[in-house]
């Protein structure tokens, strides 16, 4: 039988953060249907394999909505939509969702933030100040790479 891990195995996933947030499979830019559904996978990206809470991940992507049973419908059709794409590239695993929190498995993905952290002196050509562009609350991790520079 063919496994979920077995179809993962041999895919190189390369998820680039500074700049533009981005994710590739085997060379391949995946695309979005669902702005939202990447921005999710961004925050946890920026969060490093800790599990993010809906609340937590519905105040980072509807900065200006409360949460509300409106919003919680919006979130969870943001997640079936991350989950339908990782899918279609075969990577569904790197998602793990436990008790209303997800998170990314950092152990199946190549990303030049988790390589400059481990080591700044090897990877120092990487970060040249521009962090996750796309979405204004990776400003916070943005100050602190910068910080971490100086």
């Amino acid at each position: 039988m063919y496994s979920e891990l077995t179809k993962m195995e041999g895919k190189r996933i390369v998820i680039r953060t500074f700049g533009y947030f981005d994710i590739f499979v085997d060379g391949e830019t995946i695309p979005f249907s669902c702005k939202k559904a990447k921005e999710l996978l961004a925050l946890l990206v920026d969060r490093r394999g800790g599990f993010v809470t809906t609340g937590d991940a519905i105040s980072y992507l509807w900065e200006d909505e409360c949460t509300e049973k409106r919003t919680k419908d919006k979130f969870r059709k943001v997640v079936k939509e991350l989950r339908k794409t990782l899918n279609a590239y075969g990577i569904e695993r790197v998602l793990h969702r436990v008790n209303q929190e997800s998170r990314i498995r950092t152990e199946h993905v190549e990303c030049d933030l988790y390589d400059y952290l481990e080591d700044e002196e090897k990877h120092k050509k990487l970060f040249k100040g521009v962090y996750m562009t796309n979405y204004s609350w990776a400003e916070n991790t943005l100050g602190t790479l910068l910080n971490q520079k100086e």
